[in-house]
């Protein structure tokens, strides 16, 4: 979608001591003293993060994960277990699975035939 045709959620119009404020089809009259107390100076501007573009998110994930440990996460939430429930059921510790999830520790073959077996995936998933 170009540019000119996007919507804009916020409007604002100022009318003699009130501003008219549109927000998701909603307009709300808020007195100017009120607002004068919001103001934000360009300071506090710099200071405010920009949001990461959705690039950098996955850039920055894939830095910090696995693509196994990613895998086995997303395959313990699927099942809705926690870390402790998840573990007991593969014979690990919960800081030895914790260690798997967040890519500190590889997840080795025995353990991912243990998931084949329990929860019916392919082993060679979890293998990097």
């Amino acid at each position: 979608m170009s540019e000119h045709t996007k919507k804009h959620l916020i409007s604002a119009h100022a009318h003699g001591s009130t501003l008219h404020i549109t927000y998701h089809d909603k307009t709300y009259v808020i007195p100017k003293k009120i607002v004068e107390k919001y103001a934000v100076d360009e300071k506090v501007k710099k200071k405010i993060k920009k949001p990461k573009s959705l690039k950098a998110l996955f850039d920055e994930l894939d830095a910090r994960f696995t693509k196994a440990g990613i895998l086995l996460k997303g395959l313990r939430n699927r099942e809705g277990l926690s870390q402790i429930e998840f573990a007991k059921k593969i014979h690990v510790t919960q800081a030895n699975l914790s260690s798997m999830e967040n890519g500190k520790r590889p997840i080795g073959k025995m353990i991912a035939k243990r998931i084949q077996k329990i929860f019916g995936t392919d082993y060679r998933y979890f293998l990097e």
